[in-house]
């Protein structure tokens, strides 16, 4: 394949920043800190999200003949098993995730055709029936491979930095004009107060950032990947650093967190760019509506990503027989094609349900999902440690950004403390809400223990695919 047809730097800068930077995030996390999130992204920047990407961008560059991103990163250096377990983990998580998250395209779109969500009340029945059709429609997008989905990647990204970029230079050249500032800003509330709220909310932080691991997934499609891979997670990951940092700083300059508050968390997004076009004396519903359409742009970008990296992930390099033949078939440019619309109808059904009126299968799978929820920790502790160990064995990389190993432990350690901290802080919202002893048992058992089940789930999973396979004559198993 020549070079011609591979995928530059700014592609792959764009799939790393499209499905890791939200908007919602800053507007989101200024209603539930207020100005303390100016700070708190800042320590997440620069404590764990730059630690990560460096990490990965090193392992991305040792296994650059490998498409499996996150699971050859782990296998190359602790096995098969941690692989498996950091991979599983994390498919399982983007699972649920992609679950809730196709309800947002049709929201995003009727603030770019009405200017207002008009999914708010007697029209949000139809969101899951619409969330079905789109999931079908991405997932059709995204077996077209890489090569074609990462030009709407490209194309969204680059608006949505725009977009981003023009809110902080007008909401901050606003206040220098004149434009009092919607929130007062005190020593009180915008140095983090240390209490459990806090660390509950500083946890979700952390795993807000992530997402430099996605594009690791297409290194072999990467024209030089040696240099250009590193190179594009880093630019990444300083934009996307920057806009959470100084975008929290403009939020909080145009509307208070008790406006946000006001709104649904859903449209706090789209109002703060109409009340900063109104500030500018300018119609804010038109503004509203060319973010919108932007918006909508780059969630289906996002999502197409989200829905195709993680099967890569998880079925592209593993070991023959660990999960059925279908899974793991590829076409030719490596898109796993059968897999993609095995999860699509897993996904499916999981919205489905609920319309069915089936209560024992939508309580089973309302479990799943509280069994899922710290899932996403799981392979951010497990990669962390492989660095360790590579770094530990002396392993040298292609790309090193570190001069010294005692500079790379040391931010490792102190995003794996992050990470641990972040997998029990992040598990507080779910047991400090439980109103009884019982309720708060059960919530510690699902929260903190669900991870770990379903990763037995998975290897009874894949201990039946071999035992399948071994009836079948497929292939031998070794004992």
């Amino acid at each position: 394949m020549s070079n011609a047809k591979k995928l530059g730097l700014w592609t792959l800068v764009m799939l790393t920043f499209v499905p890791t930077f939200g908007f919602g995030n800053i507007t989101s996390n200024a209603v539930y800190l207020g100005p303390a999130a100016i700070p708190s992204w800042l320590l997440v920047s620069l404590l764990y999200f730059f630690p990560l990407s460096i990490m990965i961008a090193e392992l991305a560059s040792a296994n650059q003949d490998k498409e499996g991103g996150l699971y050859t990163w782990i296998e190359s250096v602790i096995g098969p098993k941690w692989a498996f377990i950091g991979t599983w983990s994390y498919f399982v998580a983007n699972l649920f995730y992609l679950q809730m998250v196709f309800a947002r395209i049709p929201v995003a779109t009727s603030w770019a055709i009405f200017g207002e969500n008009r999914f708010n009340d007697q029209n949000a029945h139809l969101l899951p029936y619409l969330s079905i059709v789109i999931a079908i429609i991405l997932t059709y997008i995204a077996t077209t491979g890489v090569k074609k989905f990462s030009k709407l990647s490209d194309f969204g990204g680059k608006f949505t930095l725009a977009a981003t970029v023009i809110f902080i230079v007008f909401a901050i050249v606003g206040y220098f004009a004149g434009t009092p500032s919607a929130t007062q800003f005190t020593a009180e509330n915008t140095i983090p107060k240390f209490d459990s709220a806090y660390f509950a909310t500083f946890s979700w932080l952390l795993f807000a950032v992530a997402g430099a691991e996605v594009a690791g997934t297409y290194i072999k499609d990467v024209d030089n990947p040696e240099k250009t891979f590193p190179k594009a997670v880093l630019i990444a990951t300083v934009f996307i650093a920057i806009a959470y940092v100084i975008g929290s700083v403009a939020v909080s300059l145009v509307a208070s967190p008790e406006v946000l508050e006001q709104e649904n968390l859903k449209n706090a997004g789209y109002v703060v760019y109409k009340i900063l076009a109104e500030n500018w004396g300018i119609n804010g519903k038109i503004v509203v509506q060319i973010y919108a359409l932007i918006f909508t742009i780059t969630s289906i970008a996002a999502y197409i990503v989200w829905i195709e990296s993680p099967i890569r992930a998880m079925f592209a390099e593993v070991p023959e027989g660990t999960f059925p033949k279908f899974l793991t078939e590829k076409s030719e440019d490596g898109t796993l094609k059968k897999a993609l619309w095995a999860q699509c109808a897993l996904v499916v059904v999981m919205i489905a349900v609920p319309l069915l009126g089936l209560n024992s299968i939508d309580a089973f799978f309302k479990l799943l999902a509280d069994l899922s929820a710290l899932s996403l920790v799981i392979p951010y502790v497990v990669l962390i440690g492989a660095y360790i160990v590579f770094k530990l064995r002396g392993t040298k990389a292609p790309f090193t950004f570190f001069k010294s190993n005692a500079g790379a432990m040391t931010f490792a350690w102190i995003a794996m403390v992050l990470s641990i901290a972040g997998f029990f802080g992040a598990g507080l919202d779910y047991v400090l809400g439980s109103e009884t002893t019982k309720d708060a048992v059960v919530s510690i058992v699902k929260t903190y223990g669900g991870p770990i089940i379903l990763i037995l789930l998975g290897y009874v999973l894949t201990y039946f695919t071999k035992l399948a396979n071994k009836k079948s004559g497929d292939i031998h198993l070794n004992s």
